[in-house]
């Protein structure tokens, strides 16, 4: 099973895999040019999302479902130290559809224009 780790000091965040580095997939969305965060919705905790669900889901997937993923479980780690196992992960992911458009780009293709 996969452990992710974070952990926050006054000098440095750490996000761990398995006890190795998280690495920033930048490549699928770069959204935080400050680095990991957690405990709130924004840039760095988006970034944290992703990186986690591409890690444990694949790409697709994570750029499918990071936002709600950011929003119920990375916005609610309000610790400085925390611990993710793979099948919580999982489970967070349930019943969870996300759609990447807008909600008028959404009525558009279901009105057929």
């Amino acid at each position: 099973m996969t452990t992710y780790k974070g952990i926050r000091t006054t000098e440095v965040i750490s996000v761990t895999v398995d006890d190795v580095p998280l690495q920033p997939r930048l490549d699928l969305r770069a959204l935080s040019s400050d680095g990991y965060e957690w405990g709130y919705v924004g840039s760095g905790p988006y970034q944290l999302a992703l990186d986690i669900l591409a890690h444990e889901v694949g790409d697709r997937r994570a750029l499918g479902n990071y936002r709600s993923f950011c929003e119920n479980t990375i916005a609610r780690l309000r610790t400085d130290v925390w611990v993710l196992e793979g099948d919580q992960i999982e489970m967070s992911l349930q019943g969870v559809v996300e759609v990447n458009m807008t909600l008028e780009e959404l009525l558009n293709k279901v009105r057929g224009v």
